[in-house]
């Protein structure tokens, strides 16, 4: 009994004294980014054709306590959605700082009207949709973006068609939405 107390203690001592310099070393934590949204508003009227673009100042997606103790970050899912009622089909691609993120659509690369219903529920990535085809040069510049340091500014943007129901009706906009998360370094002062 005594031999076990004696080893207990020693243990003990040992990790108290180990672990204490360890409070002082830096470690990441990952926290969520508000996602990157554009949304591109469809005029109505007899014109079938749409787009947009909205600028992004990455920084702001993030918590000021950890702007500056961003270390990396990560896209896990890339959404479209549209709202309003329209009776005909949607086609388009989504754009990131120009370069072609993904298409939507339906047929095996995106690029076929669907069912503009088909979005009105979210389309994700992650949820293997059959309504959206990432494209690999938009995807490397979105890693890129998330991993330059200090946050920047990026571009969404969108262009697409509609088929179907003329004149378009008031209300119609097409979302594409990124979602990212970041690793912030804390500690180690």
């Amino acid at each position: 009994m005594k031999s076990t107390i004696i080893t207990l203690a020693v243990i003990f001592v040992g990790l108290s004294t180990l672990g204490s310099s360890c409070i002082n070393d830096p470690f990441l934590i990952s926290i969520n980014v508000d996602p990157l949204t554009g949304c591109y508003t469809i005029n109505p009227g007899p014109n079938l054709n749409f787009g947009g673009s909205d600028d992004i100042d990455l920084a702001t997606l993030v918590d000021d306590s950890y702007t500056d103790k961003i270390k990396n970050a990560r896209f896990y899912d890339i959404r479209v959605q549209v709202t309003g009622t329209y009776n005909g089909s949607v086609v388009g691609v989504g754009f990131i700082n120009g370069i072609p993120l993904l298409n939507y659509g339906s047929g095996t690369n995106a690029t076929s009207p669907t069912p503009w219903s088909s979005f009105a529920t979210e389309q994700s990535l992650v949820g293997s949709s059959p309504f959206i085809r990432p494209q690999a040069a938009g995807i490397a510049e979105l890693i890129r973006v998330l991993q330059t340091r200090p946050l920047s500014l990026v571009t969404l943007s969108s262009n697409g068609t509609l088929s179907g129901q003329s004149p378009v009706p008031s209300g119609l906009q097409v979302c594409i939405k990124v979602y990212a998360q970041a690793d912030a370094e804390i500690g180690g002062e």
